[in-house]
């Protein structure tokens, strides 16, 4: 039904189609729940640790505060092979048990995201390394999934600005979901008020430095950096978020030319890093990804906390164990290797 309505139906008739969108009966169950919960006794709430009171909960991070209450979820741990067992790269950052931020969107990402638990109304921002398909695949599938959801605050999404190799995230967008594009069918969610909520791109310089990185807050506990690195001929960035006093950098795929990563990533509570490659492949390669000894250095370097190697490809993978027990000796972080959908706590030990 729903597919022989797409280009047909007005914005009001595709709400009449839609009963999960009831928000009304939605809001009644939740206040009812609500009201349910509160007339227990505080004395329900002293009784568990793990629960805080609203006056308890911190308006603002800072970073004097420990890490805590957040976790990253590996979606796809591979690149664009198609018989590599894997999904594509993405992972999901979650904050106080919401997945908050969505890093990268490769092919069959968004259907993890499902099996993840996690809520698309919940996603305050979506960032994306670079444009190649292991990465930015699925944003369509996410927008066209959220029909079927509750989502009404709009979406940012982060991503590298163009060349004359790739178009800059906001060209990309425009050309998958405008009014002209591959999705049309999708576009009334790139058109202010035309949706239940509308997507609003930024394409990040690529002048973002160490020295100058791009910089946004999402709210007092969310906030992005990114970094601009060398992925050959492609635009790319290194993403960090921060989130109750928490730090995560996603290497995204580079191969560090420019001996930037270690700094950015500098006592990290988790730093990501892609393995796509061994160390005797050709330079073509190399152009684009880092070597098992440079992640070993950059682990060691950043020190930081816990390392997790993602983005396994065939090529790597035989090698993989030996570069976790490298790693292992010669960095103070803990050190894992990424399958789909593990969970890494980053709460201060």
């Amino acid at each position: 039904m729903h597919a022989h309505r797409i280009t047909t139906q007005s914005h009001s008739q595709k709400r009449l189609c839609r009963p999960q969108r009831n928000r009304a009966l939605n809001n009644l169950l939740v206040t009812t729940l609500c009201s349910a919960v509160l007339s227990f006794s505080s004395v329900a709430y002293s009784e568990n640790s793990d629960v805080r009171t609203p006056e308890s909960t911190p308006n603002k991070v800072t970073k004097a505060q420990a890490c805590h209450g957040v976790s990253v979820q590996v979606l796809g741990s591979g690149g664009p092979e198609l018989d590599d067992g894997r999904t594509s790269s993405a992972y999901i950052v979650w904050v106080d048990d919401s997945a908050r931020i969505l890093v990268d969107a490769g092919s069959g990402s968004s259907v993890q995201f499902g099996a993840s638990g996690a809520l698309f109304d919940d996603i305050q921002a979506m960032v994306l390394s670079h444009l190649h398909t292991d990465h930015a695949a699925d944003v369509p599938s996410f927008v066209k999934g959220s029909f079927f959801t509750f989502r009404n605050n709009d979406l940012p999404i982060f991503g590298p600005q163009g060349n004359d190799v790739m178009p800059d995230t906001s060209t990309y967008l425009k050309t998958l979901l405008g009014s002209h594009g591959a999705y049309r069918y999708l576009s009334s969610y790139t058109k202010e008020g035309q949706d239940d909520y509308t997507i609003r791109p930024t394409s990040v310089s690529l002048s973002a430095s160490l020295q100058s990185p791009f910089t946004v807050s999402l709210n007092d506990a969310i906030s992005l950096e990114a970094l601009s690195v060398h992925h050959g001929p492609i635009p790319a960035l290194a993403w960090k978020v921060k989130a109750n006093g928490c730090e995560v950098v996603f290497s995204g795929d580079t191969n560090d030319k420019a001996n930037t990563l270690a700094e950015f990533s500098k006592g990290a509570d988790l730093l990501v890093l892609h393995n796509a490659i061994d160390d005797n492949v050709g330079e073509v390669a190399k152009n684009l990804h880092m070597t098992p000894k440079q992640l070993i250095a950059i682990a060691t370097q950043s020190k930081a906390k816990r390392i997790l190697l993602s983005h396994i490809m065939k090529r790597s993978e035989p090698g993989l164990a030996a570069l976790n027990e490298a790693i292992t000796v010669v960095a103070p972080g803990r050190v894992y290797s990424a399958v789909e959908l593990m969970n890494i706590t980053l709460d201060q030990e």
